[in-house]
């Protein structure tokens, strides 16, 4: 298994917005627009990540919408396409780029197809609470506001035409001091996409009445933990944080049995990780610690079954890594410098100790329980492992939430799979916690 962490997760959380109608090859003022968009992403810029929309794009397709909850069992905890989605995918906002300039002799012709257009990403759109902004480049130098009694007549009739409202048209006027026009409509477009991600928080609070903790355990792990990460792309840390903490309480209410300790440990790690970097974020470096201690000791004794107890010490070998670098390594300078004592357990020297041990409690074990394993089963149990639905589950038998296996000849093919690629593809000489 390889134990190191999507990518997904620990990317730093921006808005999403989508620019249509920009030709950058072949329309210089676009690609000037495009660049004072998407280039010098400086700190104290809105924290908006902007993708380039071509002109027949396709969104991820809707799932279909449940009606209730009443036989729905889920399959597992977390969906492993579900942050990517939000984070490179499906916009907060659609900003639709168009030159037209209030006095231009073809208004009417132009007005039909920039309102088609907008009506064309709102289908593509069709389903989703997707926020969308039209904003005409234009190459006059702006009015006084109020004053030009023209744009006021026909920026109230394509609204009422493309049927968005006023507050969502924007005038983008390609002329001197253009970089601080794109500022302001950068800010624009980020208010506008944090009504999105509040509106998202709200449609997942709202399916909390119809659950139950008999048969939607996972959901109420997978729900806190969508509504946190939301709140993360709104850059609200405080909520993002409670929610992450009240997800990882959930979890920790779970159940856990051979079948399912792969997943539960996966998920609660990844939960771990949002909470202690919150926490740094947050200047509360001593809760951060606090909480990976009170993590390891709560999932130290979860081995999952005897025969994959090397993955397990190989899990506690990344994570005591990771812990060394990401939530410490950077920080534990700038904690001792706010005033914070120097206590061993604060030292990211002591987390890299705690990873080798570990590494080296996977090698022993490993040595044990994979030197007789000469063969790779025939039939691959591994196949698809790198199109699994949900984090942490396992390949031959995705889905399934009985705690006993469906199948004891497939799960025994499945552990002498990871036994061989634990022999023949691990170098714990070099290799010390992947």
């Amino acid at each position: 298994m390889d134990w190191s962490f999507p990518l997904k997760l620990c990317w730093l959380p921006q808005s999403l917005v989508g620019v249509a109608g920009l030709d950058t090859l072949n329309n210089a003022v676009h690609r000037i627009v495009w660049e004072a968009l998407a280039n010098s992403r400086r700190q104290d810029r809105s924290p908006v990540h902007f993708k380039l929309l071509g002109p027949v794009h396709e969104f991820p397709p809707m799932k279909p919408k449940r009606n209730s909850y009443e036989w729905y069992i889920p399959k597992g905890i977390l969906k492993r396409n579900w942050m990517k989605k939000h984070l490179k995918e499906v916009p907060a906002v659609v900003a639709i780029f168009y030159d037209l300039d209030w006095d231009d002799p073809e208004w009417p012709e132009k007005k039909i197809e920039c309102t088609s257009r907008v009506q064309s990403i709102r289908a593509a759109l069709e389903g989703r609470h997707t926020r969308l902004g039209v904003v005409l480049i234009q190459h006059k130098a702006p009015a006084v506001a109020g004053e030009d009694v023209l744009a006021v007549d026909r920026a109230a009739a394509l609204c009422a035409a493309a049927d968005i409202n006023p507050k969502c048209l924007f005038v983008l006027p390609h002329v001197d001091h253009l970089q601080g026009y794109v500022l302001r409509l950068e800010n624009a477009l980020y208010e506008m996409a944090q009504g999105y991600y509040q509106q998202e928080i709200r449609h997942v609070k709202s399916h909390r009445e119809f659950l139950n903790k008999t048969t939607h355990q996972y959901l109420f792990v997978r729900h806190q933990y969508k509504m946190a990460f939301l709140n993360e792309l709104k850059h609200d840390n405080r909520n993002s944080h409670v929610h992450y903490s009240t997800s990882y309480s959930n979890l920790l209410e779970l159940r856990v049995n051979d079948t399912n300790s792969l997943e539960v440990k996966t998920v609660a790690g990844y939960i771990n990780y949002k909470v202690c970097r919150l926490l740094f974020v947050l200047n509360q470096p001593r809760d951060a610690i606090s909480q990976f201690r009170s993590f390891i000791e709560n999932f130290r004794s979860r081995s999952g079954p005897p025969e994959l107890i090397f993955q397990h010490h190989a899990w506690l070998a990344k994570h005591c890594h990771v812990t060394g670098i990401a939530c410490l390594e950077s920080l534990f300078e700038e904690a001792i410098r706010g005033g914070l004592p120097a206590v061993q357990t604060m030292h990211p020297g002591y987390y890299y100790e705690l990873a080798a041990r570990h590494a080296a409690d996977r090698k022993a074990a490993s040595l044990v329980l994979c030197q007789g394993v000469e063969r790779y089963p025939a039939n691959d149990p591994l196949a698809g492992l790198d199109s699994l639905e949900f984090y942490g589950q396992r390949p031959w038998r995705a889905g399934n939430l009985s705690a006993q296996p469906p199948d004891p000849i497939r799960e025994m093919e499945g552990f002498v799979a990871l036994q061989y690629n634990e022999r023949n593809h691990i170098n714990h000489s070099v290799s010390l916690f992947f």
